[in-house]
C-alpha cells in the first residue's frame, strides 16, 4: 500500500511540537496511518542540576517527569474521532534525538513528523539540534514543521521575491 502506514510524531510540548502533532494527525487521517505520539523524557542523571533543587532521588525525579509527560500526551486531542483508535502514546527516558530515531526504527516508521526550534545557525552549532540530528539519522522520511512565526516570515519573504521577480 503506498503512503505512510506508520507515522511517528515527536513532541516536547512546545508550541511548535503541538503544530507538528496537528500536521501528523492530518497526514494520518488522510493516509489511514497508525500514529505514534512519542516523547523522550530526559534522564535526570544527565540533568545533574535538576537533582540539587528537588531534594529527590534521580529515580523519583525521573518518575515525576515521566508521569507528567504521560499526562500531557494523554491530553493531546487528535481532532479526528476515528483517528483515536489508531494512536499509540509513548514516553521513553533518554536522549531525545537518539530516542526518536531508535523508536522510529523499532516501529518501522514510514515518516517522522517533528517541530523545529528555529535556532540561528550559530546557536544550532552551539547547542546541536534535535531535528537536525533526526533528519541525518532517521530510517525514514522526516517532515519538519517550523514555528508558525517562522512560516509567516518565510511566506512574506517568498511573496516579496515573487513580486520583485515579476517587475
Amino acid at each position: 500500500m503506498p503512503g505512510f502506514e506508520t507515522i511517528v510524531v515527536a513532541v516536547d510540548f512546545s508550541e511548535t511540537s503541538t503544530e507538528a502533532f496537528a500536521a501528523a494527525c492530518e497526514l494520518a487521517e488522510a493516509f489511514g496511518s497508525r500514529l505514534h505520539v512519542f516523547h523522550a523524557s530526559p534522564d535526570p542523571l544527565e540533568q545533574a542540576s535538576s537533582l540539587d533543587s528537588f531534594g529527590m532521588t534521580s529515580r523519583e525525579v525521573g518518575d515525576a517527569w515521566r508521569a507528567q509527560a504521560e499526562s500531557r500526551l494523554a491530553a493531546l486531542e487528535p481532532g479526528h474521532a476515528a483517528l483515536e483508535d489508531r494512536i499509540t502514546r509513548v514516553v521513553e527516558t533518554g536522549n531525545p534525538p537518539q530516542a526518536i530515531v531508535a523508536y522510529a526504527t523499532l516501529q518501522h516508521a514510514d515518516l517522522i513528523v517533528m517541530g523545529t526550534n528555529g535556532y540561528s545557525p550559530f546557536k544550532l552549532f552551539q547547542l546541536g539540534g534535535v531535528a537536525e540530528h533526526v533528519v541525518r539519522e532517521a530510517p525514514c522520511a522526516v517532515i519538519t514543521v517550523p514555528h508558525h512565526e517562522r512560516r509567516e516570515a518565510m511566506a512574506g519573504s517568498m511573496a516579496a521575491m515573487l513580486v520583485a521577480a515579476r517587475r
